[in-house]
């Protein structure tokens, strides 16, 4: 039974993987010029041609499930995206955090220092 659940968790892995590959790369390429002018080609062909008669049900439904599909797609790549973003500034801002600390430390042993160096040069004027 767990070899099973094992070999399920790497496959959900693998499949997760392999989509997550999918949607970046559909991004990146519905993101590009290319991608929209054939579209724009690709419609002006169904209709210029008569594929099929008005109301065009077809190319209707086609370009409808392109669109939920894609915007999913895209939107799965976005959301990995934010979420390496906000990662990158949880340790930005643990560093910024402990450089604080460190600063206020150093800050507070030269002041120490500084209190240090009055207080000898006190007892040199007094001698």
């Amino acid at each position: 039974m767990k070899k099973l659940i094992l070999k399920s968790k790497h496959l959900f892995t693998h499949f997760e993987n392999k989509v997550n590959e999918v949607s970046d790369w559909t991004a990146e390429v519905s993101a590009s010029p290319w991608f929209l002018i054939s579209h724009i080609i690709w419609w002006s062909c169904w209709i210029g041609f008569k594929v099929e008669k008005f109301p065009f049900g077809l190319l209707t439904l086609i370009v409808s499930l392109e669109a939920i599909i894609l915007s999913s797609l895209i939107l799965s790549s976005g959301n990995r995206e934010a979420e390496v973003e906000k990662r990158i500034a949880r340790k930005t801002l643990n560093a910024s955090s402990e450089t604080n600390i460190m600063t206020e430390e150093i800050l507070e042993t030269l002041r120490d220092m500084a209190e240090d160096v009055r207080l000898l040069r006190d007892e040199e004027e007094d001698i």
